[in-house]
């Protein structure tokens, strides 16, 4: 397989009129454009939206509008999962007409939200739909699981990479019980068996719960990634090669607005679900370790993630950005790696070199 990358951007919930609640709501689209502009200086194959693209598609679908104008300035094609936010609100979503128009040409080849396509040549991606509206918990019926079976067979020999918006191997907490599970994925394990019975399916991405893991079971590597609204503010980017998966995190640039969203969090009915006494140590399950943020996921049988390489640093500048005070284009600078999201941001010197041709572990930092 070529070596390709591609960036994996979830929970933008992107809205206008909206005041801010654990999801800021009011500056989504400063945090989208914040992402993409970064995105688009990486070089990208493509990009791999994961649900949630806007807080409810909006009065005559005015916030999906307004995601597809943003999404415009992406230097690379883009393909997009539903989330239960895309399709919530007081009015019914018709998933079809709403966003059927937009999956065309996206790899829709179902009369549902579901989809399969080859971005570039020897990938394969699989985009499943486990949203239900004005409802926390997935699902996927026994159409798409057996639709799934049928994909994996035809595209057998392709390098898959699978995403859901729910995560079908759920994070811890979410795979305790009770209160979590409404949370995830109803039929997770069956369709985990469905994956796991491939030899081709290497990668499953999800978000959803906004917590930043990196999983592993019957050598798929499962990933499941934060939110760009939510605390911690965050997307990533892969870079796969025939040996493994670079995992890379990246944290929006605005400081400010990252401490705010943290302050959200921690005072959320999840931070006191997960700890009454304690109610910021979910902080810590939605930033991850650092493994789960910055990692290389080599694809021999029984690997473990090994922390990446650093590439030479270069100068850095002393400027910080700030958030602009009107409306006009956000001037950011490119988005720093995130290490310690209470931290300045890691620069992307730090990534790993993929001529390299890891695994090579570098020392601690």
């Amino acid at each position: 397989m070529p070596e390709v990358s591609f960036a994996y951007v979830e929970g933008a919930h992107l809205a206008t009129g909206m005041p801010d609640n654990i999801r800021l709501l009011a500056e989504s689209q400063l945090f989208l454009q914040n992402a993409l502009k970064t995105i688009n200086q990486e070089g990208v194959d493509f990009v791999l939206f994961g649900g949630d693209q806007v807080e409810g598609p909006g009065r005559d679908e005015t916030h999906w509008q307004l995601f597809i104008d943003v999404a415009q300035v992406l230097n690379a094609p883009w393909y997009f999962i539903m989330g239960e936010q895309d399709i919530s609100g007081p009015i019914p979503v018709d998933k079809m007409r709403t966003y059927g128009p937009d999956l065309k040409g996206r790899g829709l080849n179902s009369p549902d939200t579901y989809w399969s396509l080859d971005p570039v040549s020897g990938l394969h991606l699989i985009g499943l739909d486990t949203a239900r509206a004005n409802s926390n918990t997935g699902e996927m019926r026994s159409q798409q699981l057996e639709w799934l079976k049928e994909d994996l067979k035809k595209n057998s020999g392709k390098f898959t990479v699978v995403a859901s918006h729910h995560p079908l191997l759920p994070p811890p907490p979410y795979d305790s019980g009770p209160p979590w599970e409404e949370y995830i994925v109803s039929q997770g394990a069956q369709a985990r068996e469905i994956l796991g019975s491939s030899r081709d399916v290497r990668l499953v991405l999800s978000g959803h719960v906004g917590a930043n893991k990196i999983q592993k079971e019957r050598d798929i590597w499962y990933v499941s990634c934060p939110s760009l609204a939510v605390y911690p503010c965050q997307f990533k980017i892969f870079r796969l090669s025939a040996g493994g998966i670079l995992v890379e995190t990246y944290q929006i640039t605005y400081e400010a607005l990252v401490k705010k969203a943290k302050k959200e969090l921690a005072s959320s009915r999840l931070a006191f679900q997960y700890s009454s006494r304690k109610p910021l140590t979910y902080l810590k399950i939605v930033e991850g370790e650092e493994l789960d943020r910055q990692s290389y996921l080599p694809l021999a049988p029984g690997a473990v993630p090994l922390k990446p390489a650093k590439k030479a640093k270069k100068p850095k500048s002393n400027k910080k950005e700030k958030p602009p005070k009107a409306k006009p284009e956000p001037q950011e600078k490119i988005m720093k790696n995130s290490t310690k999201p209470t931290e300045p941001a890691a620069t992307p010197e730090n990534q790993v070199d993929l001529k390299s041709k890891m695994p090579k572990q570098s020392k601690d930092n």
